[in-house]
């Protein structure tokens, strides 16, 4: 009968009487009806609840409703529940509910979700979650959201995965960012990459990472104006 309740019926329920709907009955609500859902009965919502929720479910949650989670229910969600979220769902997770997610999780958002991210949130992404990133992850990220990365988050990309970016994204990076390539991060760039470097960039590099560039990556860095 919950599909029965009026909006103001349903805002009315306290935490308790909301947690006390099974999965089924939070999942016969209609659109109308969870946008009547507020922040702080969003929060009191079981995980077996959320894990109930369909795709369609979680795409009807306002921006205001997913900020709402907390990082135990984010971290409920199945695969297929986070790869539902709009990017404007995306774009309201706070930096703590992103941190939740494990690196499984967090790579295996869409490549549209991923470039919804601010670089706010990027900047607060962990450093596991950096690590599990893959070239084609590491593709998905916007010249700005690869210029908003940590240095200590830069040290967490593999070699391989720096070996992925592109020439813009590269040229993206900033002085302290090419400062902290480790030399076998640098020894997957490629000569083309090297090429692609500012005259500040190239002047970034410390002595013992030009020292580590092979003769090829010596001929790119030396050709850069």
């Amino acid at each position: 009968q919950v599909g029965a309740l009026a909006d103001t019926q349903l805002a009315a329920l306290s935490i308790l009487q909301l947690a006390a709907l099974n999965a089924t009955n939070l999942s016969a609500l209609d659109e109308t009806q969870m946008a009547g859902i507020s922040a702080t009965q969003i929060k009191g919502l079981t995980n077996t609840q959320l894990k109930g929720l369909s795709t369609t479910d979680i795409a009807e949650l306002s921006a205001t409703q997913v900020s709402a989670l907390t990082t135990g229910q984010i971290t409920a969600f199945a695969t297929t529940a986070l790869q539902a979220l709009s990017t404007t769902q995306v774009a309201a997770l706070s930096t703590a509910q992103l941190g939740a997610l494990t690196a499984t999780s967090f790579s295996a958002l869409a490549d549209t979700q991923v470039a919804a991210l601010s670089t706010t949130q990027v900047k607060g992404l962990t450093v596991n979650q950096i690590k599990g990133l893959s070239t084609t992850d590491i593709g998905e990220l916007f010249d700005t959201q690869i210029a908003a990365l940590t240095t200590s988050q830069i040290a967490a990309l593999s070699a391989t995965v720096i070996g992925g970016l592109t020439e813009t994204q590269v040229g993206s990076l900033q002085g302290t960012q090419i400062a902290s390539l480790t030399v076998s991060q640098l020894d997957n760039l490629t000569t083309t990459s090297i090429s692609a470097l500012t005259a500040t960039q190239a002047a970034a590099l410390t002595t013992t990472q030009v020292q580590s560039l092979s003769d090829p990556q010596i001929v790119a860095y030396l050709g850069v104006s």
